[in-house]
């Protein structure tokens, strides 16, 4: 959670913003102070506190607190990409930090593009998980990012896309359950959790691709921030 982000995403006031600094500042020790104890150091009311909380997507104090107080999760599961597609990753997300990004899915991938665009616009990038195509229309190059989530990386829609931004020279990302998908071989960097297979509806095999992908983007988008705020 980074502090400056939400303060400045929740255009929080400066009593608000007061809190929330306080807060970074005593991690280690918050789950020992109540709310009167962070009111006082802020010079705050408890209702500011509370309403503050509630204004940035939190129950009340205490979630906040478990929020703030959490230590970060070892990130130790297995990552399904190598270290040079994790720092393709976070050199395109450094590098559109401040453009367009685009997040592109068909079905069940759009709900996994919806959540790659929260996240993102959580951070204070420009994402949209809506499809613009003036955007690929336009001399664009260097000024939008895409990213395409498909499981079969055969999407028909989602493959003409790709092709258009290869062909305009826009960076893309996917994320595809066949690395070697038509799509996955149009992108920039394809981040592929290998377990494609055509559906067969009268069995009873798990769907890995949604799962695997969320993690695979949640494990890289940390190390984008790390090194993007650190």
């Amino acid at each position: 959670m980074d502090t400056e982000t939400l303060i400045d995403k929740y255009q929080l006031n400066d009593s608000e913003a007061a809190v929330l600094r306080f807060m970074d500042k005593n991690r280690d020790s918050l789950r020992d102070l109540g709310i009167r104890d962070v009111a006082r150091a802020s010079y705050v009311s408890t209702a500011t506190i509370v309403n503050m909380a509630k204004k940035i997507g939190y129950s009340g104090y205490s979630e906040l607190v478990f929020a703030y107080g959490s230590k970060p999760l070892a990130t130790n599961p297995t990552k399904n990409f190598s270290d040079e597609e994790r720092d393709t990753f976070v050199r395109l997300l450094t590098e559109y930090k401040e453009k367009r990004i685009m997040i592109l899915g068909s079905g069940f991938s759009q709900n996994i593009a919806n959540h790659f665009s929260e996240t993102l616009n959580l951070y204070g990038f420009r994402a949209t998980a809506n499809s613009h195509l003036e955007f690929l229309r336009e001399n664009v190059e260097k000024d939008v990012l895409i990213f395409i989530v498909s499981n079969s990386g055969d999407t028909f829609r989602l493959a003409d896309l790709a092709q258009m931004a290869k062909n305009h020279h826009i960076d893309l990302i996917a994320f595809v359950g066949e690395k070697n998908s038509k799509i996955g071989q149009l992108a920039t960097l394809t981040i592929s959790t290998e377990t494609y297979a055509p559906r067969v509806l009268s069995t009873y095999q798990p769907n890995l691709f949604f799962g695997t992908t969320l993690n695979q983007f949640e494990l890289l988008l940390s190390e984008a921030l790390r090194s993007i705020f650190d």
